[in-house]
């Protein structure tokens, strides 16, 4: 079995120590995650990578609400990474959608690539807003195109990673040694192992995974 990598989402430097001590081995950091995790303040950021010897990874989304997003919007997201960018972090998660003209909900490719751009080199996380599209293997392949998305966060367009372990197992396949797939979505302790002998995924994600 592939040795586990748990990430934590945290918005404290309580909870990330906390995390750390419990044997979280990564952690993203948000702030408002009753609204599904908002970009932290620059100095929570700063606080936590001091604090904890794990690699860091920070949420880019200004607002909450949907994940489509307007040009002034992506250009202040950028200027976020700048400052990001100057401090000890491992990677930075982000994700934005459109509708094609067909209705269909896919990856707004053109935001992404942008945000891409300002985070290079460092390695970008495409976050759960691809488990709102359409066809979320065709999605996939498209992120495959893009050089510095290193990983996809999802609960394989469930509303937690065992119902939607067949997808999120379809999705890692498809996206062969390109992406990796972070399986998320209500994953416990209690239930981890058993998501792991069915995925069998190097990396595992969740607000609790570690307690």
């Amino acid at each position: 079995m592939t040795k586990m990598t748990l990430e934590a989402c945290v918005e404290s430097v309580d909870e990330a120590i906390h995390a750390v001590e419990n044997g979280a081995t990564q952690l993203e950091v948000c702030s408002n995650l009753e609204e599904d995790g908002l970009t932290p303040e620059i100095a929570l950021i700063k606080e936590i990578t001091e604090q904890v010897h794990v690699p860091v990874k920070v949420m880019i989304r200004l607002r909450a609400g949907s994940f489509t997003y307007q040009n002034d919007e992506i250009k202040s997201m950028q200027e976020s990474i700048q400052q990001i960018k100057s401090l000890p972090i491992s990677g930075l998660v982000f994700g934005a959608t459109i509708n094609d003209a067909n209705g269909n909900k896919i990856m707004d490719m053109n935001a992404i690539l942008q945000i891409c751009k300002a985070a290079h080199p460092i390695p970008v996380t495409i976050h759960k807003a691809i488990d709102e599209c359409t066809d979320i293997l065709k999605e996939v392949r498209a992120l495959k195109t893009i050089s510095n998305i290193a990983f996809i966060l999802t609960s394989g367009g469930a509303k937690t990673a065992a119902d939607g372990k067949k997808m999120i197992a379809a999705m890692q396949k498809e996206a062969g040694n390109h992406i990796q797939i972070i399986a998320a979505g209500k994953i416990l302790p209690s239930n981890l192992a058993s998501l792991h002998k069915v995925l069998n995924l190097q990396y595992y994600h969740g607000r609790k995974i570690v307690g």
